[in-house]
């Protein structure tokens, strides 16, 4: 016959669990390569021209489609 868990064990698992989810999460994350700031600055100058980039060509063809919606509802 088996022994029903008390609710006490089960608090103490998770938290045990949460605890050593976090102690291995700081332990990761010391391995992580970590970008210089002139790496991110420039990593982020390429990302927000992409974005602007998309942005014009979304914005071009808007024009183009709200032009032609119009000559042909015209």
């Amino acid at each position: 016959m088996t022994v029903p868990e008390t609710a006490s064990t089960n608090e103490t698992s998770t938290v045990g669990k949460i605890t050593g989810f976090i102690s291995e999460s700081k332990e990761e994350l010391k391995k992580v390569d970590w970008p210089t700031r002139q790496e991110l600055f420039l990593n982020t100058i390429v990302v927000l021209v992409a974005v602007i980039l998309v942005a014009f060509c979304i914005w071009v063809a808007d024009s183009i489609f709200s032009i032609l919606i119009r000559t042909i509802l015209r």
